[in-house]
């Protein structure tokens, strides 16, 4: 199944290397279609999108405006490919881990009315470049997290779910994540390692008051909908989302 991994990217030149490389690395296990929406980068990150565009046919590079990540995935998504089937996301300072892919799509592919599989995350200080994984002795924490890099996604839901909301600043991937498990969604949860989420000084993240009251709005959202359309039940994986404070 030909499987979409939408990496949106501003000004991250060494961090999208090592993104793109932790996909391609496995390549082995999927049909991959690794692609970057740079969102209008200042320094060089377009040339170097450009140059992992030129060195394989897995990655394709679509820039814009710069308008923020909820704007740079809904571009992600209006450049699918006619032949992508599964969807998903990766953040460009974050990298795949390395049995990712083999076995949520053999969930998707034994089971054609699960429309998500969702997996965990693991957070960490720092990652060896080289192995791609968490140092030794770094900070890791194993989690089931709100993380659009820990869903599998079929081409029909996210057809269903549409867009990302641009009028949320942060929380945006809480609110379409949300926005597919309140919608009756049938899906799978896994204890596939997902990918590593690197925590650093320039996560978005790290403004915990913008944070919070993202996540906050993002929640009232759901709950307006609900009450709207009391047909519309949250169902959805067992989220552990309470991270370690050494790294918040």
């Amino acid at each position: 199944m030909k499987t979409t991994v939408i990496v949106p990217v501003y000004n991250r030149p060494d961090a999208l290397r090592l993104a793109v490389r932790s996909l391609l690395e496995r390549a082995d296990q999927a049909d991959l279609d690794i692609l970057i929406v740079d969102d209008g980068s200042t320094d060089q990150t377009p040339s170097v999108a450009a140059g992992l565009a030129q060195s394989t046919t897995n990655v394709r590079v679509v820039p814009r405006e710069n308008g923020g990540v909820a704007a740079a995935r809904n571009t992600g998504l209006l450049n699918l490919l006619a032949e992508t089937q599964i969807v998903t996301f990766l953040d460009s300072d974050d990298l795949i881990a390395a049995n990712r892919f083999a076995p949520d799509l053999a969930v998707l592919c034994d089971n054609p009315d699960i429309e998500i599989t969702y997996g965990d995350m693991v957070g960490t200080d720092q990652i060896d470049p080289e192995t791609l994984c968490p140092t030794e002795g770094a900070i890791a924490r194993r989690m089931t997290s709100i993380h659009l890099s820990c869903a599998l996604m079929r081409r029909s839901l996210v057809d269903r779910i549409g867009l990302f909301d641009t009028d949320l600043k942060q929380a945006e991937d809480t609110d379409y994540l949300l926005r597919i498990f309140e919608s009756g969604t049938k899906f799978a949860q896994t204890e596939t390692i997902c990918h590593y989420y690197l925590r650093h000084p320039g996560n978005m993240t790290k403004k915990l008051d913008e944070a919070k009251k993202s996540f906050a709005l993002a929640l009232m959202k759901s709950i307006q909908r609900r009450k709207a359309d009391p047909s519309r039940k949250l169902n959805k994986p067992s989220f552990n989302i309470d991270f370690p404070a050494e790294l918040l």
